[in-house]
């Protein structure tokens, strides 16, 4: 009888806090319901997007010269990664725009602001060197709004 009654109300618990939107860090953290899940360094894989990020979801694809990124990211309002030959990492400022980091084979590096268009594009400025050559560049991504049901994210 004690494990039908915990039961019941580990249930009715649930229900209230799935009904509510609840979070556990919502009481003395900055998420909020509306936050979905943290992003991880490649939001690419597993679980759906949150409604808030529908508006934030992407298909980006570009290169620098020889490398190619390319590969769904799920919020871009959060730090996200675009998987190809180089490591990026995209650190937000806002939704649309921010900095970024990459690292590679042959001691590539670089960074520089980035920006996502409502055209469709992503504007990614910078430095970078390789094998301790360095350049500045101005290169135009695609970055195509996508549907945030077909969108996954990593665990």
């Amino acid at each position: 009888m004690r494990n039908l009654v915990t039961g019941v109300f580990a249930s009715t618990v649930l229900a209230f806090v799935l009904g509510c939107g609840c979070q556990p860090d919502s009481l003395g953290g900055n998420s909020t319901a509306a936050d979905g899940p943290s992003s991880s360094p490649s939001n690419t894989n597993t679980a759906a997007a949150p409604p808030a990020a529908a508006k934030n979801a992407y298909r980006i694809k570009g290169t620098i010269d020889d490398a190619l990124q390319e590969g769904d990211v799920c919020d871009t309002s959060r730090t996200f990664t675009v998987p190809g030959t180089l490591k990026f990492e995209f650190t937000p400022k806002t939704p649309t725009s921010g900095e970024y980091t990459y690292s590679g084979p042959f001691n590539a590096t670089g960074s520089g602001p980035y920006e996502i268009r409502e055209d469709g594009t992503m504007l990614v400025d910078g430095t970078g060197c390789i094998m301790g050559r360095c350049a500045t560049y101005s290169h135009t991504w695609e970055a195509k709004p996508i549907d945030p049901a077909a969108c996954k994210v990593s665990k």
